[in-house]
């Protein structure tokens, strides 16, 4: 399986990713996004991670751009010293102008940073404006463009990795997310039908858990056992006397029956979740050649 290239592995930049990752160097390079941008690679996912030596001067240099303009998905890795770097900050302007005029995803993944700090710039992130504020203080343009990104960015569903635990189980999720989207767009071009994106969780994190759909399964149908014991139990409990009653109202519904329902629905969502990954296999597959045939 061969791996997209970035900017830390090769000269020259290609004009079409998949990803593009926005971070803090100092904050996350060696750490968490590093093994997101390992598990993109390995699923086939086109991903820019930009390298230290091509930040140079004030302004973000033109390939940062060109690959910013050209990416699908924008992950933004909101961490403690992100405002601290003016290059983070101009990179998130421009990915915010990329999704409200291209339609790009922006996907903010909030890293050791509580996602009202970010917002309401409080926290770490009042003390960095504050240099800021001082270090510009004849371009206050530009640092109140900084602050209305991080409050629209902070606005945008996402995950909260301090409320995640498990590390490899959030990147599982993103990785999930992003090929389903990839599938869309491929289906879209080819006419057929798209399937669901998972959701992102809703902020903050602690109020609605993401689900993988094996956990979700296998949630519904202990949900499916509990009910069915606590049903039967009831049922013998409360079952009526038809000894004096009319043999047309005798009827009344079975838990067992509703319990196969159930079951059933649990059943044909598994055959539509085994029908998308048919379509991963079919969407890798077809990269690969693509990629192949270009070498």
């Amino acid at each position: 399986m061969s791996a997209p290239s970035s900017s830390s592995s090769s000269s020259s930049f290609q004009t079409r990713y998949d990803v593009f990752l926005n971070f803090r160097g100092k904050d996350t390079r060696n750490g968490f996004t590093a093994h997101l941008y390992e598990a993109l690679c390995d699923n086939d996912i086109q991903t820019f991670m930009d390298a230290d030596k091509i930040r140079k001067g004030e302004e973000i240099s033109p390939a940062l751009v060109t690959a910013m303009d050209n990416s699908m998905f924008c992950i933004v890795v909101l961490s403690q010293n992100y405002a601290s770097s003016t290059w983070c900050l101009d990179e998130l302007v421009h990915i915010l102008k990329c999704k409200n005029d291209n339609k790009q995803t922006v996907l903010p993944i909030f890293y050791g940073v509580n996602p009202s700090d970010v917002r309401d710039q409080k926290g770490r992130f009042e003390k960095a404006f504050a240099r800021l504020e001082k270090k510009f203080e004849e371009k206050m343009e530009r640092v109140q463009k900084w602050k209305h990104a991080l409050t629209d960015v902070a606005n945008i569903s996402g995950w909260d990795a301090t409320n995640r635990g498990h590390e490899p189980t959030l990147i599982k999720e993103i990785i999930e997310y992003i090929l389903s989207g990839l599938i869309n767009d491929k289906s879209g071009e080819d006419g057929e039908e798209r399937i669901s994106l998972p959701d992102i969780p809703t902020l903050p994190a602690e109020i609605s858990e993401f689900q993988l759909p094996s956990k979700r399964k296998k949630n519904e149908a202990e949900g499916i056992e509990i009910r069915g014991s606590k049903d039967a139990k009831a049922s013998r409990a409360e079952l009526p006397d038809i000894s004096t009653m009319p043999v047309r109202i005798i009827e009344f519904s079975c838990p067992c029956k509703r319990i196969m329902n159930e079951a059933k629905e649990i059943e044909m969502r598994e055959s539509k979740d085994a029908e998308a990954m048919r379509r991963v296999v079919r969407f890798l597959a077809g990269r690969n050649k693509r990629i192949s045939a270009s070498k």
